[in-house]
């Protein structure tokens, strides 16, 4: 079944225009795309390996995420592709949105969500993803140079790089609330 998207204009109204995916989308219009990062206590991202049949980076290390289908609000979106890639089921409140930004064809809303799970027990959906990593910012970075994780760029980077920093003082605050006893 063909994957129906929704059309917007540069300012983020819905159009009455919709396209099929792999059509080219008209100048000027825009569809939403949405990226997840999973992140886990210690402030590592879940990467995942494109798998090699794919049409978009086969074989290469990205985000997990995907297109919104006609209807779907970004959050619903980031919901379906977090379960249909890695078999993750997670409530709304559990996503946080760290940013959005307008790329060249699409909105792209970019989520979060902390997730403590070894790697080996995701359920990954083999048309798309050939396996996952949880990755340091340290070697996120040599990764991307090294052009094995995709560069979505580095105001992209910047803003993700700065919410992790965000998440991990967040943590340590909760952390040290935690060990303080009142007796």
């Amino acid at each position: 079944m063909p994957e129906i998207w929704d059309l917007y204009d540069a300012d983020g109204h819905k159009m009455e225009q919709k396209l099929t995916r792999g059509q080219e989308i008209p100048q000027g219009l825009y569809h939403i795309g949405v990226h997840i990062w999973p992140i886990n206590h210690s402030g590592s991202f879940l990467i995942q390996k494109r798998a090699d049949r794919v049409q978009w980076k086969p074989g290469s290390w990205a985000a997990t995420g995907g297109s919104a289908i006609s209807g779907e609000d970004p959050l619903t979106a980031a919901l379906r592709e977090l379960h249909e890639e890695l078999g993750v089921e997670a409530r709304p409140e559990e996503m946080h949105l760290v940013f959005k930004m307008r790329r060249t064809i699409s909105f792209c809303s970019v989520y979060s969500l902390q997730i403590e799970q070894a790697e080996e027990t995701f359920e990954l959906q083999e048309e798309e993803v050939a396996e996952v990593r949880w990755c340091t910012v340290p070697r996120m970075m040599h990764m991307i140079r090294t052009g094995q994780l995709y560069n979505y760029g580095d105001s992209y980077f910047r803003s993700l790089f700065e919410y992790r920093n965000s998440f991990m003082d967040r943590n340590r605050r909760n952390n040290r609330r935690k060990k303080r006893r009142y007796y």
